[in-house]
């Protein structure tokens, strides 16, 4: 190859790596990707997508009955395995690549650490906080609803003529 031909060919192969994929470039997308994945990795987030389904499905009665078959759907069709690709391309249109660097110090840090052990808790006493407050309330609630629905009705009585 002459000294030419090997200057073309060096000129080609950077154009080409700088080539932008989707508004980034390639080799930023590959890294980014990896990145998002170590992420997810830290953040243990395929044991919360399925701890969260599963929860779903034994908390609702009429979707405990047929635990067994809804998860043996749900692996099938959606398991975290199978959207793992598309997850990973919703971090990368939401976050840059900065943004996952962050992410990822954090979460490995002490404090995030800390943050992930308890952050199912926080959760669940949310959640609890909700209900009590909505078992609480739930008379206010009702009449609410019920002035809505005359409010409604009245106003689809006048508007239709009936």
């Amino acid at each position: 190859m002459s000294a030419m031909a090997k200057h073309w060919y060096f000129l080609l192969l950077f154009v080409l790596l700088s080539v932008e994929v989707e508004g980034k470039p390639a080799a930023t997308k590959v890294n980014i990707n990896r990145e998002i994945n170590r992420l997810l990795n830290i953040t243990d987030m395929e044991k919360k997508f399925d701890s969260l389904l599963q929860s779903l499905v034994v908390n609702d009665p009429t979707l405990s009955a047929f635990k067994s078959e809804i998860m043996k759907f749900i692996n099938t069709f959606f398991s975290f395995k199978s959207l793992r690709p598309q997850i990973v391309e919703i971090y990368r249109d939401l976050y840059t690549s900065s943004d996952i660097t962050g992410l990822i110090k954090f979460y490995s840090s002490s404090l995030g650490k800390k943050f992930l052990e308890k952050e199912t808790e926080a959760a669940v006493r949310f959640n609890q906080l909700v209900q009590k407050k909505l078992q609480a309330q739930m008379p206010q609630i009702m009449n609410w609803f019920q002035q809505m629905f005359y409010r409604n009705l009245a106003n689809n009585q006048t508007t239709y003529g009936n």
